[in-house]
Order: structure tokens, then C-alpha cells, then sequence
């Protein structure tokens, strides 16, 4: 019994020893921030954008790499946002023809920001956002379009060294129609939200030292009864140029919201918007950065009357412009973020600021 014992035991001893040999790496990072917002509304028609707020963010994320024995590459990682709550995962496998990539709510390709040099952050992005919270802020914030993130989606990458100037090309795709959970691959006709397939494309390279082009684009397959409506679409394109101490960045995205094509002759119809902007940040040396960044989002609207087929137009700009101010130090980094929205939540007359005061670690 004795010598079964030391026999197991050793069996035991050396498969752990093995295992560990060729186990993964494991790491734990994260950041957390603290922020103090302060919120007015200088317009007549608004009465949201009110108040002052304190309030700590947090993101955790585990992170898994190794190799497999045929020299494949993977990685696993898993985020962890504010109350412990399991969000975003992806799975990615790297070899020598590309990179593949299992993604839930994560591995966006939009280019929508790729023209951004801001030092804190892009001002439709960052707290308030300049959108009404009462009818939902994803309703109402300045609309970018789609991004492959916000479902479950597979994703293939060329390998970084196929194309020239330092190209790079990937494509996502989401099996079944583009839902948010888990296991949603069920094909729904009922009603504009349910999508179809989506496909998103996104290339970038570098041309010349400094200069980086970005460009990306995206639909959704229609299903059933949604053939007869304006399916979504929408695309990115973005220059963005450093120079020593400076960065310059541009850009314009248009896209399409799905639109039945029958419907009420008195209800209004978004054809599509058209976004614009530009971004300049000055790194004043190592620890203190400013930026400039404005944001312009046209939203096309029409109605078709119902006896004459007349179509009136109802189109509202929204801008926002946002000066920052990071200056990092010891591991901390101090920010300051003063934004000004014009007609809010594309509500004319609607005018608001906000005021972010920001302390972020990382670990």
C-alpha cells in the first residue's frame, strides 16, 4: 500500500510539473477613476442637463495567453466593469495566416474615432455625452452608426506583414441575427430592432511616417417581412497625423438607421446622418497634454405626406466642442474636460455644458 502510495504521489508530481510547463500566463489588470461632473443647460427648451454628480468607476481585466504545441498562438480575456458584472470576452487564436477572434460584446472595428487626439476623452463619449438620459442616452447622444462590439461576432485579421505600408485588414461577422446575448442566434421578423446578419469591415495604414488612414464599413442582412425597409448601413473614413508635440486628426462617418418603408405619412423619418469632425492635441512635455476636438452630426429627417406624396424636411445639427486638460503623475493621471453641446439630443434650441473633473489609476 505503501509503495502505491509513492507510486501515485509520483505519477501525480510529474504530471503537474508537466502541466505547468506548458500552462498559460494569467494577469490581472484594471483601472479605476473618480469623477466630479457638473452639468447646466443654457438653452430654453432642455431641462436635463442639470445637477452635479460625484461618482468612481472601475474595469478589471483577466487576461490568458499561451501556445499550443503546433506553435499556434491564443489569448482569453474577460472584463469585469463597476458592480462585478461579467461583460465583454473574446478568444483569440494567432498563426501564421491571420488571427482569429471569438468575441461577446467586444473586438470593435469602427473607425468612428480614429481622427480623436483628445487628453481626456472625446466629448460625445465622456459622461453626459450631451444626450437626454430620459428617453434612454443611447437614443439620444450624438449617433456614430453601428459597431460589430455591441453583438456576439467571429473575426478574422490578415497577418500584419502581408500588406504594404503596414496595412491592416479585418472582418467580423455575427452568425444568426445580430442580438446581444449569449446564445442569440433565433431569426426574428417582428418589429425594426431585430437585425439581420451584420458584417463590418476595417482597414488602416500608414502611407507615410506620421500619417495614419482608417476606414470602416458595416450593413445588416435583412430577414422576412424586413425587405421592405431601409436596411442599416453606414461606414468611417479618418486621417489622423503626429508630428513631434502635435496630433491632427480628421473625420466623417454617414450612416443609415433601419426605416420601414410603408408607416404613418405623419411620423418622421431618418434617412441617415452625416457626422463630421476634427481633433488637435499638444503634448506639452512628458506629464501635461491639451486637446481641442469638435464634433458636428447632422440628422437628415423627412416626412412624406400621404394625399400629394410631398416630402418637408425637418434636418437639426448637433455639435459638440470639447477642450482638455490630462497631466499625469506618479501613476495618476488629473484631467479636466469642458465640453459644450448644441441642440442637444438633436432637439433645436437645446443647448447644454458639461464640466468633468477626473482622477484615473491604473494597475
Amino acid at each position: 500500500m505503501n509503495k502505491l502510495t509513492k507510486l501515485l504521489f509520483s505519477v501525480f508530481t510529474s504530471v503537474a510539473i508537466a502541466t505547468s510547463a506548458f500552462a498559460g500566463e494569467f494577469a490581472v489588470t484594471g483601472s479605476v477613476k473618480a469623477t466630479y461632473t457638473v452639468l447646466s443647460n443654457t438653452g430654453t427648451t432642455g431641462s436635463h442637463a442639470l445637477g452635479k454628480g460625484l461618482g468612481i468607476s472601475n474595469e478589471f481585466s483577466l487576461t490568458a495567453s499561451g501556445e499550443l504545441d503546433n506553435g499556434m498562438t491564443w489569448s482569453y480575456a474577460q472584463d469585469i466593469d463597476n458592480a462585478t458584472v461579467q461583460d465583454d470576452a473574446s478568444i483569440t487564436l494567432g498563426t501564421d495566416y491571420g488571427t482569429v477572434k471569438i468575441c461577446v460584446s467586444e473586438c470593435g472595428l469602427s473607425t468612428k474615432y480614429a481622427f480623436d487626439n483628445s487628453a481626456y476623452g472625446i466629448g460625445s463619449d465622456n459622461g453626459y455625452g450631451h444626450g437626454s438620459t430620459s428617453s434612454g442616452a443611447s437614443a439620444n447622444t450624438m449617433q456614430y452608426g453601428s459597431n460589430i462590439s455591441s453583438y456576439n461576432n467571429i473575426q478574422y485579421h490578415a497577418p500584419a506583414d502581408m500588406l504594404p505600408f503596414s496595412t491592416t485588414f479585418k472582418v467580423g461577422h455575427t452568425p444568426g441575427r445580430a442580438g446581444g446575448t449569449a446564445n442569440d442566434s433565433s431569426h426574428s421578423v417582428v418589429g425594426d430592432a431585430h437585425n439581420g446578419e451584420m458584417t463590418q469591415y476595417a482597414v488602416t495604414t500608414q502611407p507615410i511616417d506620421g500619417l495614419t488612414l482608417s476606414a470602416s464599413y458595416y450593413d445588416f442582412g435583412q430577414m422576412g417581412k424586413q425587405d421592405g425597409r431601409q436596411k442599416k448601413e453606414g461606414g468611417s473614413l479618418a486621417a489622423n497625423f503626429n508630428v513631434g508635440q502635435f496630433s491632427v486628426g480628421y473625420g466623417e462617418t454617414r450612416f443609415a438607421p433601419a426605416q420601414q418603408m410603408g408607416g404613418s405619412a405623419a411620423t418622421d423619418k431618418t434617412d441617415y446622418y452625416a457626422n463630421k469632425g476634427y481633433s488637435i492635441g499638444f503634448a506639452v512635455n512628458d506629464n501635461l497634454s491639451v486637446s481641442l476636438t469638435n464634433e458636428e452630426s447632422e440628422k437628415n429627417v423627412k416626412q412624406k405626406a400621404q394625399a400629394t406624396d410631398a416630402i418637408t424636411r425637418s434636418d437639426v445639427t448637433m455639435e459638440i466642442q470639447t477642450i482638455d486638460v490630462a497631466y499625469t503623475v506618479g501613476g495618476a493621471t488629473f484631467s479636466l474636460s469642458t465640453s459644450e453641446g448644441t441642440n442637444d439630443s438633436y432637439t433645436t434650441g437645446d443647448d447644454s455644458n458639461e464640466h468633468i473633473f477626473a482622477m484615473s489609476l491604473a494597475f
